[in-house]
């Protein structure tokens, strides 16, 4: 039988969660072109900070060393192949990456290659499956992605 106490416990518990989930998403959607957050993480600080499978909202900075499409998908890798377990991947959608296009006025996946980028996302260490090329629960094999919701959040250097 739940006492009152307990179900002010519950509440609690809903409401922090439903406030750190709530700032993990303002983060990265308030973000705009004219913010950009004093820490700068470089990969090897992203896949620090994510070894517990957390969402780690900011402003990531890496040269790109290869471009990856796969699933109407970008990646922008910061070692030379996807596989490399050091690697860091800021994942676009095909829309961002057509809008940063426009923004940066020609193939955005082109400019990219071998520049140093600044993004503001939220990276999280997740499963993959790396023959299929998707996102799963696999405890075997994580990889870590930096996700970017608009092209506004990415700059060149």
């Amino acid at each position: 039988m739940f006492t009152a106490g307990s179900n002010i416990q519950m509440t609690v518990r809903k409401i922090l969660l439903s406030l750190t989930l709530f700032t993990s998403l303002v983060a990265q959607t308030a973000c705009s072109g004219d913010l950009v957050l004093e820490k700068r993480l470089t990969p090897a600080d992203t896949l620090r900070e994510t070894t517990n499978r957390t969402v780690v909202p900011g402003t990531f900075v890496m040269t790109v060393k290869s471009v990856n499409v796969f699933n109407k998908m970008v990646f922008l890798n910061s070692e030379d192949t996807y596989l490399d377990r050091a690697n860091v991947a800021v994942q676009i959608t095909s829309a961002v990456a057509y809008d940063a296009d426009i923004r940066f006025g020609g193939d955005f996946r082109k400019m990219v290659l071998n520049r140093k980028v600044l993004v503001i996302g939220s990276a999280m260490k997740v499963g993959a499956d790396l023959e299929q090329g998707i996102i799963v629960n696999n405890k075997d094999d994580y990889r870590t992605y930096i996700f970017v919701s608009r092209a506004s959040n990415i700059f060149l250097r």
